[in-house]
Order: structure tokens, then sequence, then C-alpha cells
């Protein structure tokens, strides 16, 4: 890749708290990045009420003494509110047209952000320009069979329709592996979450109501440490009732009775998610058509049956009347369960099907 006659200016946001461990080689990961003029802003996320290093585990001083060599290194001190409210107080403090994220516990090769950067300049002719570009991510550490699954579902998420059509099954995309924006993400909202779950979940929501198109890039460029103290397996606001209310108050902004395309949603799913998901939907803004327990490779219950059925040609003279059929939203955590979904309802996504988990 040649190098750029003048290097991209990019901002890039690394939460920490109680990383000492970890934190030397993400600090030196960013600060080696070739071909880009990068500059590394550490949010030190400790609790106000405990001290100035609140919980810390002498991550803040580190940094502090590397800032006073480094001078593309900035320190600031986090709200204490978790990685959203940290993020969000990086981003005020960013001023670089372009934004990135690290975790302080994960690892990059020098040459993911100059591979970004330029990938984001090279959209088609014509197309809607990108406003964010994601790579492909490998776990490394503790590694475990499910979050392969995970990774190899996500990684196979390339296109922004492909990203946009599957954000209510999970994440499309890690956000610490892209590239973005800086004024598209301040439009969006930053990292403010509107509830008590993750952060990416409520970014990724924001960002495709807004329109922000991104893409992914198949190369990997990230390296997610995996480790049994990862808040990612510790339930909270990570867990199923969180992950499920952030999707629910995602669905009402869209289609509730005062959303943007409010329409009636014909709930699928078996067993116990398909009860959750009736309680959560009938006391939300959402009309909830139905909710039809339905095994993928059995016979299709009569109330969806009639939702892929085209509709009848108007007698001759008469003028026809267009049928509002209800979005299928279909709740199935395996991915190779929802391909059968695919296959036996053969309806457009996101349009007429929508999956979640």
């Amino acid at each position: 890749m040649p190098t750029p006659a003048v290097p991209p200016a990019i901002d890039v946001l690394l939460p920490v708290l109680r990383a000492l461990d970890t934190l030397p080689d993400a600090v030196g990961d960013v600060l080696a990045q070739r071909d880009v003029d990068v500059r590394l802003i550490a949010i030190v996320d400790t609790a106000p009420a405990e001290g100035p290093d609140g919980e810390d585990d002498g991550s803040r001083a580190w940094l502090l003494a590397r800032a006073a060599e480094q001078p593309r290194l900035l320190v600031i001190d986090g709200p204490g509110a978790g990685a959203g409210a940290a993020l969000h107080a990086g981003l005020a403090a960013a001023d670089a047209p372009w934004l990135s994220h690290m975790e302080a516990d994960d690892r990059c090769p020098a040459h993911r952000l100059a591979t970004l950067h330029a990938a984001l300049q090279s959209a088609p002719a014509g197309a809607p320009a990108w406003s964010g570009v994601t790579s492909a991510v490998e776990q490394v550490g503790a590694v475990t069979d499910g979050m392969a699954r995970y990774l190899a579902w996500q990684n196979g998420l390339r296109t922004h329709a492909a990203m946009a059509a599957e954000r209510f099954v999970e994440i499309p995309a890690l956000h610490q592996t892209g590239l973005y924006r800086t004024e598209v993400l301040r439009a969006i909202g930053g990292y403010a979450t509107r509830g008590p779950w993750p952060p990416d979940i409520d970014f990724w929501f924001r960002w495709f109501e807004h329109g922000a198109r991104v893409v992914k890039l198949p190369e990997v460029l990230y390296q997610w440490r995996q480790h049994d103290g990862q808040s990612t397996r510790g339930g909270g606001q990570h867990g199923l009732e969180a992950l499920r209310a952030a999707k629910v108050d995602a669905l009402e902004r869209l289609h509730g009775r005062t959303g943007r395309q409010p329409r009636e949603v014909l709930l699928l799913s078996v067993g116990a998610t398909l009860e959750a998901w009736r309680r959560d939907l009938e006391t939300s803004t959402v009309t909830l058509a139905d909710a039809v327990e339905w095994r993928p490779g059995t016979t299709l219950p009569p109330t969806l049956a009639a939702c892929i059925e085209p509709t009848p040609p108007p007698s001759s003279g008469a003028a026809g009347v267009e049928r509002a059929t209800p979005l299928v939203l279909a709740a199935y955590g395996s991915a190779a369960v929802r391909q059968r979904v695919r296959g036996a309802l053969g309806l457009r996504e996101p349009d007429a099907l929508l999956f979640t988990a």
C-alpha cells in the first residue's frame, strides 16, 4: 500500500480500568501504527469517590509517566461510569477527523489503521460514502468454541446490508475493530447509552438508524483477548435480559406505534425464548400481531403461512387492495436454524423478515 502524501490524523480512544498487565502492549501497538498521524487518548475510568486513583492498579501512574515522554499520548480521567461513559469522555477530547478505539487488553498489527483508512477512501464510484470500516477479528487468550462460532458469524457479515440485516441478532462487528468519521460519531450521539445495556449494541442501533454506512474488511486486523473476568461473560448489562431490552428499545423507535415506520410484528420462536420476547413486546409500544411457536422443518402454522402467501390478484375490473402484512420477527439463537428459517420462508430481509436471538 503506498504511503499517503499527508498521513491521516486519527485519534484512538483507550478506556482503561485495572489493565496494567496488558496496557503496555496495547499502548505500544497504537503508537507503533505506520503511515498515520495518530494520537492515543487514554481514559482512566476510576471511581471518583475512591480518590484520584480509585480502584486503579497503577495503570494511571504508568500512563502519566509514558505521556511525559510521548507527546502523542493524552491521559484524561473518566467519569467512573462504565465503558460507554469513558468512550464518550474520550470523544469530547478528540479533534482528529477520524476516530478509532482500542481495548486495553487487546492487540493489533502496525498496519491496522492505515489499512482501514485506505479502505474508506476506496468506496466504488457513485456509491454512498462509507462513514466507517471495521475488520475481521480473532480471539486470543482463553479461546472457546462458542466464541469461535460467534466470531465466524460476525466475521461473515461483510457488507453494510448484511450487517444492518442482522444487527438485532447481536452486534454485527466489534466496535473496537473500526475506524469512523468523528463528525458522524458525534451526529449519532456518541457513546452515551440510552439504557442499562452494553454501549456497543446501543452504538450500532443508532449507527444504522441514522443511515451511516459501514463495511467490513475480511483481513484480521484486531486480536480480541478472551479471559474469565471478561465483562461479556459476566451477565449484568451483557446478559440476555439486558440485550433483549436494548433490542426492544430499538424496535420501538423503528416500528412502535410512534416509531418511524409503525408496523405490526409477528413473533416467531420456541419455548422460553418465545415467552420472554412475547412478554417484553406486550409491554412495549410495538403492536404484537401474534406470537407463534414454530420449529423450522415442521409444517408452517396458518398465521405464518398467511404472511408469505402472495396477495391474490384483484378480480376483473376491481381495484387491487394492497394487503399490509406484519413484520416477521424470528428469534432463534442458532445461525444454522436461522438459515433454515430463511429457506422455508423466502422473505426479504430486513423488510419482511428480521432475525433476533
